[in-house]
């Protein structure tokens, strides 16, 4: 009888203890329910941040930050809604507002590190200031567009024929800042100034006043008239006005 009363104290301290976990567990679970996930929160921000460098050419990853773990956002009963808002230059640190428009609404601001990579336009050797660029002098190589800082260029064909503002190390991105056009005509040098107006063209022998590249505008001295005028140049010896 006493074995009895013992086997039923004993089953009934096991009941009490299971409920006691489950009622644990399930206040845990409402603990829960009553904030919003932080990885939900992360997730937003790290789409949003996606979002925003949509049109960037390249492979985009985003890595919201651990959230403080006392943080404790109100659970919203609708989708969360995030934005980042534009920068004028590329950043590896975006910020994104992750908001709960819900009844009890809230809003958090949640650093984001972005990685936008692309092959860009590298040196494959040192190369000096002046150094009229080859296609063997520059390749394509695999950065991280963030870190680059001045611009990048994206094809090997539009830096060939440029030259080099300055000396450059090996890996050396290359952005639009580093490069000039080449001179093709220099001060002093006899040039051909050419008139066009619709179909007639007429030439004159003239005298450079100033160095030119490609597309430039120059003064130039027109030997017969012996007028300085203003000039484009079209190549190594042509220059040329447009009259109206």
């Amino acid at each position: 009888m006493e074995g009895t009363r013992h086997r039923a104290s004993k089953s009934r301290a096991v009941v009490l203890l299971l409920a006691l976990l489950a009622t644990d567990g399930v206040l845990a679970v409402a603990a829960e329910a009553r904030f919003e996930a932080a990885a939900d929160i992360r997730t937003a921000a790290e789409a949003a941040a996606r979002d925003r460098l949509a049109d960037v050419p390249g492979q985009v990853t985003a890595q919201a930050e651990e959230l403080d773990p006392r943080l404790q956002m109100p659970a919203c009963e609708v989708p969360l809604a995030a934005t980042v808002p534009p920068r004028p230059q590329l950043s590896s640190r975006l910020t994104a507002e992750v908001r709960c428009s819900g009844v009890r609404p809230w809003r958090l601001f949640v650093p984001v590190r972005v990685s936008v990579r692309q092959a860009v336009v590298v040196t494959a050797m040192p190369l000096e200031r002046g150094k009229i660029l080859a296609p063997g002098d520059v390749i394509l190589a695999d950065r991280e567009l963030g870190l680059i800082g001045g611009g990048y260029l994206t094809s090997v064909e539009a830096v060939t024929g440029q030259v080099l503002r300055r000396a450059v190390p090996a890996g050396a991105a290359l952005s639009p800042s580093l490069l000039e056009a080449p001179v093709l005509i220099r001060r002093g040098q006899a040039v051909t100034l050419q008139a066009r107006a619709g179909a007639l063209t007429v030439q004159a022998p003239a005298v450079a006043r100033g160095d030119g590249a490609l597309g430039q505008l120059i003064e130039v001295q027109n030997l017969s008239s012996k007028k300085l005028v203003q000039a484009i140049v079209q190549n190594e010896k042509i220059v040329e006005i447009q009259l109206p």
